[in-house]
């Protein structure tokens, strides 16, 4: 799994499109989510939840992020992408 970093460190996992498998296995924080019933899945083939603002969703191919303070937010690969930047695993050893 890669990690990514913005003000904090995150994780993330990228939904496969219809049709198509993950380029990963889905991490355990969101398979825990989903078989709890936080989060579902819908017809987009995405995500939906339910937070204090309000429900939630993304579709195929979008982003889920687990942010440090164990939230999930939905990010479309454009803007994840120009809002996060991989952390390399030499960072990390540092």
């Amino acid at each position: 799994m890669q990690l990514f970093l913005r003000k904090s460190l995150v994780q993330a996992f990228r939904l496969p499109l219809w049709g198509q498998a993950a380029d990963e296995v889905p991490p355990h924080w969101l398979v825990s989510r989903l078989l709890t019933g936080e989060i579902e899945i819908n017809r987009l083939g995405g995500l939906t939840m339910n937070t204090n603002f309000g429900v939630q969703q993304c579709a195929a191919g979008d982003v889920v992020v687990l942010f440090a303070d164990d939230s999930i937010g939905f990010e479309k690969p454009e803007r994840f992408e120009s809002k996060f930047e991989p952390v390399e695993e030499q960072q990390l050893a540092a």
